[in-house]
């Protein structure tokens, strides 16, 4: 069966009407950005009611991050702008398995899952957290230091956990073509990683002019959002 996504799970949980997931969606086509983000700068959904709904509905730990400490080789491991481009932050990692513990806003997103799997070679367990919290945690720990002691999964409770994501085998290669054809979609995923990046920095560059304009009383998030959703009828 097809897994339900975030703003179905929020529907489901009496959180969010159709109407609202429609207009969010559509800020998220045009500004970019995670669509747990864009709902709550909307004023749709407040964060701690998000991550309960999404830990009861999905059977997954929820974690304060302000409270928690990785230990500091997984930041070495799970590299900073893996972090920011799919909004999640390491909280754990168990070496002899090869097993990274994630924190992540939306944990429905399987394929981004999958593909961090991809990336770090190992396999991912998520836990979920508010989009502030990893955002927090993510400039605490990347850009300005962290501490010796140790996180394990054992802290979550996911001794069983509900999702797991397992990197695929690397490819073996039998021919010059299949070799050339394997460098050409390497590329091309390299090309759209990029974007993805520049697409995320200027969302990241107009929330930072929005809180300029706010600090200065030029403009409240409410117009903002009001002008965008345009005159109601």
């Amino acid at each position: 069966m097809r897994k339900k996504r975030l703003g179905e799970i929020l529907m489901d949980a009496g959180l969010l009407t159709e109407t609202q997931l429609r207009s969010a969606l559509a800020e998220q086509r045009k500004w970019g950005g995670k669509l747990g983000h864009t709902l709550v700068q909307m004023g749709f959904v407040d964060e701690s009611s998000m991550v309960h709904a999404l830990s009861r509905q999905l059977h997954i730990p929820a974690v304060d991050l302000d409270t928690v400490t990785p230990p500091e080789h997984v930041f070495k491991l799970f590299r900073v702008d893996l972090a920011e481009r799919y909004s999640v932050f390491p909280v754990a990692v168990d070496v002899a398995h090869k097993t990274l513990t994630l924190a992540s806003a939306d944990p429905t997103n399987v394929e981004a899952l999958q593909e961090l799997a991809f990336h770090t070679d190992q396999k991912i367990q998520v836990v979920v957290s508010s989009p502030s919290a990893i955002e927090r945690a993510t400039r605490k720990y990347y850009y300005g230091g962290a501490s010796n002691i140790t996180a394990s999964p054992d802290q979550f409770g996911i001794s069983e956990p509900t999702y797991e994501f397992t990197p695929p085998p690397s490819p073996r290669l039998s021919s010059p073509r299949e070799a050339e054809l394997q460098q050409r979609v390497e590329a091309l995923s390299q090309q759209v990683n990029d974007l993805q990046e520049m697409v995320a920095n200027q969302a990241r560059s107009l929330s930072a002019l929005i809180e300029v304009l706010e600090s200065h009383g030029v403009l409240s998030r409410e117009e903002y959002f009001s002008k965008l959703r345009g005159p109601r009828s």
